[in-house]
């Protein structure tokens, strides 16, 4: 008799480390899902910040139609409006940046944070942002997604991304 405890407390101990192990691989594989979807939105957000070009500012510029040297600036203030406008459609946040009942971001009582939307235009560039080299036109986007992690509680993930014309 005394054998088959030990079986049975081996299998029960195993059977406890699998559904540990399979709760934790589950809650990474959302984590990474969330990042992906998040940068995707991101991107796009950026995206329609190049729709804000400063046109008195490249009429100005020679050589506007050869693509190698080309250079595109971007109207900063308009950019950097059109971009949380796009940030807020595209993670479905409401006016405080709240994750609304449509939204992905699972945790919905905290609100997304905007630590940065900035522009580098080519009259700054070439610049070194943390450890980026940025030498074309490109909109930072910095943000905090919260999340309800489960074993670790509440944590917001940060999230940067670089968009810049060679993103098209």
């Amino acid at each position: 008799m005394g054998k088959s405890w030990v079986y049975i407390g081996f299998a029960t101990i195993m059977t406890l480390i699998i559904i540990i192990l399979s709760i934790f691989l589950m809650e990474i594989s959302t984590i990474i899902t969330l990042g992906n979807r998040v940068e995707n939105s991101l991107i796009g957000a950026g995206w329609a910040g190049f729709s804000t070009v400063d046109l008195d500012e490249i009429g100005e510029r020679k050589n506007i139609d050869n693509a190698e040297i080309r250079e595109i600036y971007l109207d900063k203030a308009k950019a950097n409006l059109l971009v949380k406008q796009y940030i807020r459609q595209n993670l479905k946040l409401d006016t405080s940046y709240r994750p609304t009942n449509d939204s992905y971001i699972v945790s919905r009582d905290k609100p997304v944070v905007i630590d940065e939307i900035r522009i580098f235009n080519p009259d700054e560039l070439p610049i070194i942002d943390g450890k980026t080299n940025i030498t074309r036109t490109t909109i930072k986007i910095a943000v905090e997604i919260p999340m309800d992690i489960k074993g670790l509680g509440f944590r917001y993930a940060k999230k940067t991304v670089y968009v810049d014309i060679d993103t098209f």
